[in-house]
Formats: C-alpha cells, sequence, structure tokens
C-alpha cells in the first residue's frame, strides 16, 4: 500500500448549499499527496450528489445509512485515514490554496509538535479575524478560558493519535474538539501558525449559533476537568467553583488557585492571574444577558485588580444594554 502524507477527513450533514465549494478548495491545494475522506452523514438532501459530482480518485467517500452525528463521523475518518498526518476540514468552510503546503512543512520543521493550527478568516454574516495563541505555553493557558483551535484547520500526527487513543471524546456535546485539545496537551506540544489558512464561515446555521447553551454548559465542564489535571486536585469541587458561577465562592476558588501555582508554578503568576480576569469577564459577559446582577458582582474581582479591568466592567455595562434593546 501506498504511503500517503495527509489524511483530510469532513464529515457532512445536509450541507448541500456550501459543500461543493468546500471540496473544490480542497482539490486545488498546492500539496497535492492527501486523501480526502468525506463521511455523508446520512444526508437527505443533495449532498451525496455534489459530492459524487467530483471525479477525483483522492476522494474515498464514506455513506452513513443514518445520522450518526458529528463525533461518530469524524471518528469513523479518524479510523480510516492512512496519512502520516491527518488534517480536518468543515463542508461550509474554505481552505486557502496553501494551506496543506504550508502545514506539512511546519509539522516537519518541528517533529516535537504533535498537533497544530492557524488563524481563522472569518467570511458570510460576519467578516473579521479569528485569532489563536501561538506558542504551546501560550496554549495551555488559553485552554483554561476556551479551545485554542479552529477544528477546520487542525493538523496532526496519526502515530500519536493511535497510541494514545486521541480521537474526539463522546459525551462532551458541541465541545469535544475543546476537550481533545486538553487530552493532547497531556501528551505533545501544541502550536499555532501565526497566518489564516482557512476561511471561516458565519452563518445561522453553525454549531456555535445553534447550539450556544449547550456549548457553554459543556464548556464549563472542560474547563473544570482541565483546571483538576492541571493542578493535580484532590477535591474537584474546588475546580469546580473556579469555573463555575460568579460568586464569592468563585473569588475564593480564584485565590486559592493562584495560591498553588506560586508553589507549582504551573504557569506564570502573572500570567494566570490576568487569566482568571479573562474568564470572570468572560462568564460575565454571558451571564449578564440573563441578569443584571452580575454586574454589581463583578467588582468583587476588582478587589484584585480594579484599575486594569476597569475598561471590561465598561464594556459588561454596554454589552448588557445592547443585548437588553436589541
Amino acid at each position: 500500500m501506498d504511503s500517503i502524507t495527509v489524511s483530510i477527513v469532513m464529515a457532512a450533514y445536509n450541507e448541500e448549499k456550501y459543500i461543493s465549494e468546500a471540496i473544490q478548495s480542497v482539490l486545488e491545494q498546492s500539496f497535492r499527496d492527501f486523501e480526502f475522506i468525506i463521511i455523508n452523514d446520512g444526508s437527505t438532501d443533495s449532498t451525496e450528489k455534489i459530492i459524487l459530482s467530483f471525479n477525483d480518485p483522492r476522494i474515498i467517500y464514506v455513506k452513513n445509512e443514518q445520522n450518526l452525528k458529528l463525533i461518530a463521523s469524524l471518528n469513523k475518518g479518524l479510523r480510516i485515514a492512512r496519512g502520516k498526518y491527518i488534517a480536518r476540514m468543515d463542508a461550509d468552510d474554505i481552505c486557502f490554496k496553501e494551506r496543506l503546503e504550508k502545514q506539512v512543512d511546519f509539522m516537519e520543521k518541528n517533529p516535537d509538535t504533535g498537533i497544530s493550527g492557524a488563524q481563522l478568516k472569518i467570511f458570510g454574516e460576519t467578516e473579521g479575524m479569528m485569532n489563536y495563541p501561538l506558542r504551546h505555553d501560550e496554549i495551555k493557558l488559553r485552554l483554561l478560558l476556551t479551545s485554542c483551535f479552529g477544528n477546520n484547520v487542525v493538523i496532526f500526527r496519526k502515530e500519536l493519535m493511535d497510541k494514545h487513543n486521541l480521537f474526539f471524546p463522546e459525551g462532551y456535546f458541541h465541545a469535544e474538539d475543546y476537550k481533545c485539545w486538553t487530552n493532547w496537551i497531556k501528551v505533545s506540544r501544541l502550536a499555532n501558525i501565526p497566518e489564516a489558512l482557512v476561511k471561516y464561515r458565519s452563518h445561522s446555521g453553525s454549531v456555535s449559533v445553534k447550539h450556544r447553551s449547550a456549548q457553554r454548559e459543556t464548556r464549563n465542564r472542560v474547563r473544570a476537568e482541565y483546571v483538576e489535571e492541571i493542578f493535580n486536585l484532590q477535591d474537584y469541587s474546588l475546580a469546580s467553583d473556579f469555573t463555575g458561577e460568579l460568586s464569592s465562592k468563585r473569588i475564593t476558588a480564584s485565590r486559592s488557585i493562584l495560591k498553588m501555582n506560586e508553589k507549582m508554578k504551573c504557569f506564570k503568576q502573572e500570567e494566570l492571574t490576568n487569566m482568571v480576569y479573562k474568564l470572570w469577564y468572560s462568564d460575565s459577559l454571558e451571564q449578564i444577558e440573563k441578569k443584571f446582577s452580575v454586574f454589581f458582582m463583578f467588582p468583587l474581582i476588582f478587589k484584585l485588580s480594579f484599575g486594569s479591568n476597569f475598561k471590561n466592567w465598561i464594556y459588561l455595562f454596554k454589552h448588557y444594554f445592547k443585548v437588553k434593546f436589541a
């Protein structure tokens, strides 16, 4: 069997509107040594017809007779993959032509990096950039807050994935990728390339829009589990308080974690302190949508640093009125 450098894995469910552009952007890559595994996850529209209209021997078409959902479909594709590297792609996004070329080159030059990503250019209903941290230490810290990779632009080593069973975990509803990255960081170095290599399509049908509430709930669970692992906590409730409801309990937990970090030196103390503020602010923005009392809780964190967070307090106030009277 001939060796393949990259296996690109993409799952699609009723993506007739966008999938043609996605497939075309992969087939037009400047790097040619790849197989393209497309899993049709029981689509009921013309997705299958569009996929089959492409006559390219690098395409490996897999059809689920019933809808298995995204994670089961992706893991199915990962098990089929034969490449040295596995790259992810979503059925509604677009690759830049040199995406694979640049990502393979980066991985070849950085053999200690098990998984890497890149930046995303947002287009569609909104426009802008989705920027991710570049270095391993930055990613390790940022994982306390959120995912640090675009799931549609990652590339990783199949050998490591197989050895450590680093498939997308079941049971983490709409945050499986976030949990997956916190598993990867246990066994490998992580990185992101500083330039955008994929265009991320912003539209109302995306997972982050349709399942926002469930995604937040699972994300908070991943955060707590990550804190528990990083600091080797014996008491899960401390991690849960640290990432949980905005309250005096969370302030106490935050101070406990900061004190532990002084001894364990998991992170630079100043950087962890700043991340505690960002985490509190991020959660405040979400929770104030439902209860204005969060605005009055927010100054609690200012006991640690009022001046550096004053602008965030003002933005929080503006966000409440923007959401309330939109």
